[in-house]
């Protein structure tokens, strides 16, 4: 069947609510119908009916066909995954503008100012970082901002290590070495741990230990440039 729950699943990557991807789907499976139908074919209240056949149309996604009563016409998909595509677009385009905007900017300053204010740099910290996307992303800071030496011993073939090293190499140097476990050591105080193999562990549940201690990286660094 058309409208059954997978099928759901997949038309709600177009942008649609569920309403609107039970309806169209049925609406696919019969070529052309009327709001009634279609609401006793895809479960949906009928008083719901007219205006998720409306908001359908306005996305490109339906035609009518004038009448009475009025039928409503299913639009090719692949013509319909245009429509999709120039609206991600479109609104892609509006978020990077906001966040380009002077307007955006005054508010990540004013959080970091708040952020600075309570925050003492120079406390040690011991964090879990929970995620390898999640991970990745604080080791791309760490690394875009640091100031001295990075020693790693991170696959080098990792998209975002690398695209982060190669960034930071025209800066500083990056060390690379292959000591059987994952350390990332940025300047003179901030150690990444992986006590998990990556090969090991699913990217969602991967884990890393975050040290930001002077002491522990430089015993760290001894260990790994021993090695």
């Amino acid at each position: 069947m058309v409208n059954d729950i997978e099928t759901i699943k997949k038309v709600r990557f177009f942008g649609l609510n569920t309403y609107e991807a039970k309806i169209w789907t049925a609406l696919l499976s019969r070529g052309i119908s009327t709001a009634g139908e279609l609401s006793d074919i895809a479960n949906v209240p009928r008083s719901r009916s007219y205006d998720v056949l409306e908001s359908l149309e306005k996305k490109g996604f339906v035609a009518t066909k004038p009448g009475k009563p009025i039928k409503y016409l299913a639009v090719p998909p692949k013509e319909v995954i245009e429509n999709v595509k120039d609206k991600i677009r479109g609104d892609m385009e509006k978020h990077l503008y906001s966040i380009d905007s002077q307007g955006f900017n005054d508010i990540i300053n004013h959080f970091q100012e708040i952020y600075e204010k309570n925050t003492n740099e120079n406390e040690n910290t011991v964090a879990i970082l929970k995620g390898r996307k999640n991970i990745y992303k604080h080791m791309w800071f760490l690394l875009k901002n640091s100031k001295k030496t990075i020693t790693s011993s991170i696959n080098p073939g990792h998209g975002i290590y690398t695209e982060t090293a190669n960034e930071t190499k025209t800066k500083i140097p990056v060390k690379t070495k292959n000591i059987g476990i994952r350390v990332c050591l940025v300047d003179d105080n901030n150690a990444l741990l992986f006590p998990l193999q990556e090969k090991e562990i699913h990217p969602d549940y991967d884990l890393c230990i975050w040290i930001k201690n002077k002491q522990t990286t430089k015993f760290l660094k001894e260990i790994v440039s021993s090695a």
